[in-house]
């Protein structure tokens, strides 16, 4: 069966696991360096995720990278997870949250920082991570119109498919993605404004200006 996540696509990394809570890694003396980027399919979040880490010297992680690593593992967790993907059922948000922390966790064993693509989805993934590992160093959000990640999804998908014969998303599963984002983010949004973690990145302008104002962000905040 295809257990493909409907992510943005990037390249897959590779991320050690160890034995251990993730929550034994969080010290003040070696805070995990973590930025979420958020924003709707469309975006830009995985070109600047790839810019961030040859920028800064980042990981870059999705959910769907960690998922797919673990599924590839022969644990008792793995086989679980694909069990309840060969059945079609929804994931349980609270593994998810609990691959990403123990990604955080490695990554701080080895004084790596990461940037997350896609994360958080929701306030609810917001609050797990942070009972779990802390607040993230920062937040950015990728800030666009729906209206333009439609056209942006609409010129890639005619470009895919004119060069790999591959199908344009003719029944608007792309669109439905970017109205959840919207509804579905807007608390987590609000909640990372008022804790001042939250940049707002104009994800309208052309790449380099949007990667120049996340630059603006990572060295006003000296987080790197």
């Amino acid at each position: 069966m295809d257990m493909r996540v409907t992510v943005e696509e990037e390249e897959g990394i590779e991320i050690g696991y160890s034995e251990g809570t993730a929550e034994s890694y969080c010290t003040e003396q070696k805070k995990p360096k973590v930025i979420f980027m958020m924003g709707g399919p469309g975006s830009g979040k995985a070109l600047q995720c790839e810019r961030m880490e040859e920028r800064f010297g980042l990981r870059r992680v999705t959910l769907a990278d960690l998922l797919c690593n673990e599924l590839q593992l022969h644990s008792d967790r793995g086989r679980h997870l694909r069990d309840v993907l060969e059945r079609g059922e929804q994931l349980p948000e609270d593994a998810l949250v609990e691959l990403l922390c123990e990604a955080v966790a490695a990554a701080v064993r080895q004084g790596k920082g990461l940037v997350i693509s896609g994360f958080p989805r929701d306030l609810r993934q917001a609050e797990e991570y942070e009972a779990k590992m802390g607040d993230p160093s920062a937040v950015l959000l990728l800030d666009c119109s729906s209206d333009i990640m439609s056209r942006r999804r609409q010129y890639c998908g005619h470009a895919s498919s004119s060069s790999s014969g591959g199908h344009l998303d003719r029944d608007g599963a792309s669109d439905r993605r970017a109205e959840s984002f919207s509804s579905d983010s807007h608390p987590a949004v609000a909640h990372y404004e008022r804790t001042k973690l939250l940049h707002r990145i104009d994800a309208e302008r052309s790449p380099e200006e949007v990667f120049a104002q996340i630059c603006q962000v990572m060295d006003s905040r000296s987080t790197f």
